[in-house]
């Protein structure tokens, strides 16, 4: 009996694939390598707090629950339940959004809203004016869709804030959109209204998409920033704005995130094939959706997460400032943190983090892994850790960085 013919042209991955990116996962490959051959990883790549203990408010577990129990597990509406949608509508009105229900549609979670938002809004050649670092997110969808990233970068000497002239200097005849993520994602910068206002004036004059992505809107350490769309009341320019409880309310496995639409005089096709794809997708999930009121009515545990969070970048950024041959800009946000090794030997960013991983067990994501140029020696940590945890962790990371210096 002959064996089958194995040959490689007969099945061939889609072209588009080749720059399908997301270093954040793609780099587990390694760790789980580590793992097996017996060595203990410490993952501090990726932004779940669930990994690192933390679990969400005792209320929303009850409202979720109740959900099951009542019954709501079936298909919900595709933009989502009245439910849902008139509490984004109350959370964004108190803070100074003034929405209607057709402006709002649940997700499941913000990367699955940015991926119809994108779907609907680019062609093949299109570009995104996309920052530089960036969540991985945006330059996988854009190169999916055959478009491409058009970066525009973040200065560390600025608290990783861009600079509007390098914007306006990058804007093409195929430029339809620009991100702006605001808390920043992976630097944890926040940007005032001052500069999100230059942006917006940019956007308006050149006929561009606002993405306003603002997941990490409640994780400020100071004041949070305005919305982008209550800065953009009165301009004409769309702002679509992408958030979701995964982070702020600790259920990133919930899957329930949320876009609105502000400006929309001009926008009502992009929204109707927005809609389009909504409905092929069927539905986002209908328990948490049900969970949802719940978690923008109560949001009591933020001041306690804030802390902790803050806490732990304290310890991070002091450890990591406090290492010969690394340096890093406090965040404002979130939970990440930019390092950098200030010589690479001549090597390269992934192979520092590579190196580090099979030496001390400790993941980090390279920042190539966001756009970065790979011979700048970035890196991002997640600090979700306890504090004990993220200083023995730096601990490692400086006898590391004192052997890599010594003999690379």
């Amino acid at each position: 009996m002959s064996s089958p013919v194995s040959s490689p042209a007969l099945f061939r991955p889609a072209e588009r694939t080749k720059n399908y990116n997301y270093a954040i996962r793609n780099i587990v490959a390694a760790a789980k390598a580590v793992e097996a051959a017996g060595q203990p990883v410490t993952y501090l790549n990726i932004g779940d707090p669930a990994l690192y203990g933390f679990q969400p408010p005792e209320s929303l577990l009850e409202a979720l629950a109740r959900a099951v129990r009542d019954g709501h597990n079936g298909y919900a509406p595709s933009v989502g339940t009245l439910a849902a949608r008139e509490a984004v509508v109350r959370d964004a009105e108190a803070r100074g959004v003034y929405l209607s229900l057709e402006d709002v549609v649940i997700s499941s979670g913000a990367s699955e809203a940015a991926d119809m938002l994108l779907s609907a809004l680019l062609e093949p050649g299109d570009d995104v004016l996309t920052p530089c670092p960036t969540y991985p997110l945006y330059t996988a969808i854009t190169a999916k869709l055959g478009a491409r990233e058009n970066y525009y970068r973040l200065d560390p000497t600025q608290g990783w804030t861009p600079d509007p002239d390098e914007i306006r200097a990058r804007i093409t005849s195929r430029t339809r959109a620009i991100v702006i993520i605001n808390p920043n994602n992976p630097c944890g910068s926040v940007y005032d209204a001052r500069l999100l206002m230059e942006l917006l004036t940019i956007a308006e004059a050149h006929q561009l998409v606002v993405i306003a992505d603002e997941v990490y809107c409640r994780l400020t350490y100071g004041p949070p920033p305005p919305p982008i769309a209550q800065l953009a009341a009165g301009m004409e320019v769309p702002v679509v704005t992408l958030e979701s409880l995964s982070k702020s309310h600790l259920v990133p496995g919930w899957r329930v995130g949320w876009m609105t639409y502000a400006n929309t005089q001009r926008f009502g096709d992009v929204i109707a094939a927005a809609r389009k794809i909504a409905e092929a997708r069927i539905c986002s999930p209908l328990p948490t959706q049900q969970a949802l009121p719940a978690a923008l009515a109560d949001q009591s545990h933020l001041p306690a997460l804030v802390e902790a969070m803050r806490a732990r970048a304290s310890v991070t950024v002091e450890a990591l400032n406090a290492t010969p041959g690394i340096n890093c800009v406090a965040p404002q946000a979130a939970f990440y943190v930019m390092g950098q090794v200030e010589d690479l030997k001549g090597q390269t960013d992934e192979g520092f983090v590579l190196e580090l991983l099979r030496a001390t067990g400790v993941l980090f994501v390279h920042g190539s892994g966001f756009g970065l140029n790979p011979r700048d020696g970035y890196f991002r940590i997640v600090f979700l850790p306890p504090p004990d945890t993220l200083r023995e962790v730096c601990g490692r990371l400086a006898s590391f960085v004192r052997q890599w210096q010594a003999h690379v």
